[in-house]
């Protein structure tokens, strides 16, 4: 998955909100721009909620859960939130660190033994390995500088070899190939045998991270991560249609996930000839024939694995909006939201950009945060956290504002269309007014 703001600079340093709610026009304008790109065939179907002070203030829903079939999405649509999946292993793990049951800089080893003996790349010596300057530890993986990756994110060596052992937690393009066959903590060890692509604490590189950390949920908690995340996040919130696969009074709520033009499949271009120039949408996993569809995996992957329709996810950001609470339930303190916020990149690695290269963008605890709105060039607030999926879904938490936005699509990838800027660009021009 790739995250990018917009390449416009607005001339701002940080977003202040004087409306408590849009009027009608305002409405109408967000209404208007998003059933646009169902309407011209980009893409399948687009559901928006956004709260502000905790009250509903706009919410939409248009276009077609599967197209072939006439299915219409709803409140009740399920989608694949592929790495908003992250997030909710960020709290999983936060509430262990408030119970005393672990320390973020714990070393990962003292949960699962194989990474004791983790190697990292060495490129000076025809790809050979060597070992790490230090061990990985709970708040490297947290924040993605472990040195661990996915299989989609290049072509080096590291990447081959995640492909040639099968090194991947998630559901994609042919689905029931591709996930690891193991459960989660044999991935995890799996994970470990694996060079790492750099020495821990030195980069910012995107990968397995939090599927790692649901192997480590499991050794602490003595519970399938699975279970966990049911136990203490989704039944205490009254999270009805989250989980790792589709409830039984769901399956009828469920989308197809589409593309257009050529997709990458790691590394290969996945499409017909005919099709690789097409804007025409295509399914990739259909609603009624997803593994999603099934619990037979045992392999709970922390990073991508949930599936959720808009008001589960939306309550589970207003959790966070709120310091941990929700209708008087408190899942987290709120200095643990506070910790998760806030960036945990030292000023070497954000020479380069954080999260996916962009400047004025930290990295928390599982969610990109907003250090400079100006540099980052996006109408947002100092201290806003965020993160989104691979099928173009995105959720954000404003704290100074009091604002929470979640947007739900399934579409591929989920750069193509600037979606997540332009949701707040019209939010916040609006709401500023």
């Amino acid at each position: 998955m790739r995250i990018l703001l917009s390449t416009l600079l607005f001339f701002f340093i940080s977003i202040q909100i004087n409306a408590t709610t849009l009027d009608a026009s305002d409405n109408n304008k967000i209404t208007k721009h998003f059933n646009a790109y169902v309407d011209n065939g980009s893409l399948p179907n687009i559901s928006i909620l956004i709260k502000k002070d905790n009250k509903e203030i706009y919410r939409h829903s248009y276009g077609f859960a599967d197209i072939d079939e006439g299915l219409k999405v709803n409140k009740k649509t399920v989608y694949r939130i592929y790495s908003m999946t992250k997030p909710v292993t960020g709290v999983a793990i936060m509430q262990l660190v408030e119970n005393g049951k672990l320390r973020l800089n714990d070393k990962v080893s003292k949960y699962i033994p194989a990474f004791k003996n983790t190697k990292v790349l060495n490129l000076d010596f025809q790809n050979s390995v060597v070992k790490p300057k230090r061990e990985i530890t709970i708040r490297d993986l947290l924040t993605h500088t472990s040195g661990l990756t996915y299989t989609w994110g290049g072509e080096g060596p590291v990447h081959q070899i995640y492909r040639k052992y099968n090194i991947r937690p998630y559901y994609f393009i042919d689905a029931e190939l591709n996930k690891f066959p193991g459960n989660t903590c044999q991935f995890a060890a799996a994970a470990a045998n694996a060079p790492l692509l750099h020495n821990p604490g030195e980069k910012w590189s995107y990968g397995i991270n939090m599927d790692i950390l649901g192997c480590v949920v499991e050794v602490i908690s003595e519970l399938t991560f699975a279970e966990y995340l049911q136990k203490n996040i989704f039944d205490p919130l009254n999270l009805k249609s989250i989980g790792f696969s589709v409830t039984p009074s769901d399956k009828e709520s469920f989308t197809t996930l589409y593309t257009s033009g050529a997709f990458s499949q790691e590394g290969e271009l996945v499409a017909p000839s005919e099709l690789i120039l097409s804007g025409e949408l295509r399914s990739i996993d259909a609603f009624n024939q997803s593994p999603y569809l099934t619990n037979s995996s045992k392999l709970y992957d922390g990073g991508s694995g949930l599936v959720s329709n808009i008001d589960d996810y939306s309550k589970f950001a207003e959790m966070l909006l709120n310091g941990g609470i929700l209708n008087g339930t408190r899942i987290l303190s709120e200095s643990s939201v506070d910790l998760m916020s806030m960036n945990h990149l030292s000023d070497e690695i954000l020479k380069d950009g954080s999260a996916f290269g962009l400047e004025g963008v930290g990295f928390g605890l599982t969610v990109g945060t907003i250090m400079n709105p100006g540099i980052a060039g996006t109408y947002s607030s100092e201290g806003e956290f965020f993160w989104g999926g691979a099928a173009s879904t995105i959720f954000w938490v404003d704290r100074k504002n009091n604002v929470t936005a979640t947007m739900m699509t399934q579409f591929m990838p989920s750069d193509k269309y600037p979606l997540r800027e332009e949701l707040k660009t019209l939010l916040y021009s609006s709401l500023s007014n």
